[in-house]
C-alpha cells in the first residue's frame, strides 16, 4: 500500500512545530510495511498551497491514497481527482479559534462551516473526538485520537530528568503543555491557577511552558515536572494529556476535547470546570497525593500506543480502497 501524507511541516531541530506525532505515526505506518510519501507544505503563507499543487498531482500518481492533514492541507489536496482522498481534521478546523476571551470571530465560524461542507467532498473523514464527529454529521467520521510512542514517552527518574535538562532538583516545577502566546491555550489560567496552588501550600511553584521544546526534549520535561496543567478553550485529543499519561505525569485539566473521557477513573488525573479556584484546590490536592499514578496502564487499555492506532489507520485505508 502507497500512502502520499500531505501535511504542515514536520518537527525538524531547528523548528520544533506541533506535528511530531504525526512524524512518529508516519514511521508507526512505514513498520507495518505501508510505503508514504510525505509532502509538506511550505514557503510563504499565501502562496505556498498554490505553489504545492503541481507537485502534489505528480506524486499523486504513484500512490494509492492521499491522507491529507488539517483542513487546508485537504482543500489542497482535492484539486485531485485521480486518487482517494482522506482528510484528518485536526481540531481547530472544525472547533473554531478562539481569542483571548474563548470568543470565536465570524472568520473562524465560515471556515468551520466550509469544512464541515468540504468534508461531504472526500472519500474518508478521520477526527480525534466525538465531539468532532458530532460536528461533521451527517458524514460519519473514524474516531482516531493520535497514538503515542511509549518508547519515547514513558516513567524516568525526575532526577535524572532535571539534569538532563540543567534544572534544580528542589524547585516543584507545573508544567504547561503549549504555546503561552496562543490565546487558545489559556496560559494566564495556568497561571491564576498555580499563583494560588503556591498560596495554599506557601511553597513556590515554578510554571515551565512547552514553547519550541525539540520533540526529544518533550519526555525529559515531563518527568521532571510534578503535574501538568490543561487550561485550553479547544482541543480534539490533546497529544500532550496522553504522552503525560504515557510518563505517568498527573494531569489537572479544564473539561476540553476527549480528555475528560480519557482521564475519566484514572488514578492521578482530575478534571475540573474552568475555574481558577477548583483548578487550584485540585492542582494542591495533586501535588499532596502520594498514591501511584496509573497513567500508563489506562493508556495501554484504550489501545493508544502507535501500533494499534497504526493498525486503525491501515484498516481505513482498506475500506477506502474497497470502496
Amino acid at each position: 500500500m502507497r500512502i502520499l501524507m500531505v501535511t504542515v511541516p514536520l518537527p525538524t531541530p531547528d523548528n520544533p512545530t506541533t506535528m511530531a506525532p504525526l512524524a512518529r505515526q508516519i514511521k508507526s505506518l512505514k513498520a507495518l510495511g505501508v510505503q508514504v510519501d510525505v509532502l509538506e507544505i511550505k514557503g510563504v503563507s499565501r502562496l505556498k498551497y498554490v505553489q504545492a499543487i503541481p507537485t502534489l498531482h505528480k506524486r499523486a500518481y504513484a500512490v494509492d491514497i492521499v491522507h491529507a492533514h488539517y483542513a487546508f492541507c485537504g482543500w489542497l489536496a482535492r484539486t485531485q481527482f485521480s486518487k482517494p482522498l482522506v482528510v484528518s481534521f485536526m481540531g481547530d478546523d472544525l472547533l473554531g479559534t478562539p481569542d483571548e476571551a474563548g470568543r470565536v470571530d465570524t472568520f473562524s465560524q465560515l471556515v468551520v462551516r466550509l469544512d464541515r461542507w468540504f468534508a461531504h467532498t472526500v472519500d474518508a473523514v478521520i477526527v480525534k473526538s466525538a465531539e468532532m464527529a458530532e460536528i461533521v454529521k451527517p458524514v460519519e467520521a473514524y474516531v482516531v485520537p493520535n497514538g503515542v510512542d511509549m518508547r519515547a514517552f514513558c516513567p524516568m527518574d525526575s532526577r535524572e530528568a532535571r539534569s538532563r535538562l540543567g534544572w534544580l532538583e528542589d524547585r516543584r516545577y507545573i508544567l504547561f503543555p503549549g504555546n503561552p502566546d496562543n490565546p487558545r491555550k489559556q496560559f494566564s489560567l495556568a497561571q491564576a491557577v498555580v499563583r494560588k496552588a503556591s498560596s495554599q501550600i506557601r511553597e513556590k511553584l515554578e510554571l515551565v511552558p512547552l514553547k519550541r521544546v525539540a520533540p526529544g526534549l518533550v519526555p525529559f520535561y515531563m518527568n521532571a515536572c510534578e503535574a501538568m496543567i490543561m487550561a485550553s478553550y479547544i482541543e480534539g485529543s490533546p497529544n500532550v494529556v496522553k504522552e503525560a499519561m504515557a510518563c505517568n505525569l498527573p494531569v489537572v485539566s479544564v473539561p476540553v476535547g476527549d480528555v475528560p473521557e480519557l482521564l475519566s477513573g484514572v488514578p492521578g488525573y482530575t478534571v475540573r470546570p474552568r475555574d481558577a479556584d477548583a483548578l487550584a484546590e485540585a492542582l494542591v490536592c495533586t501535588l499532596s497525593n502520594h498514591q501511584p499514578v496509573e497513567g500508563v496502564a489506562a493508556l495501554k487499555r484504550r489501545g493508544l500506543d502507535l501500533k494499534n492506532v497504526a493498525q486503525k489507520l491501515m484498516d481505513i485505508y482498506e475500506d477506502v480502497l474497497a470502496r
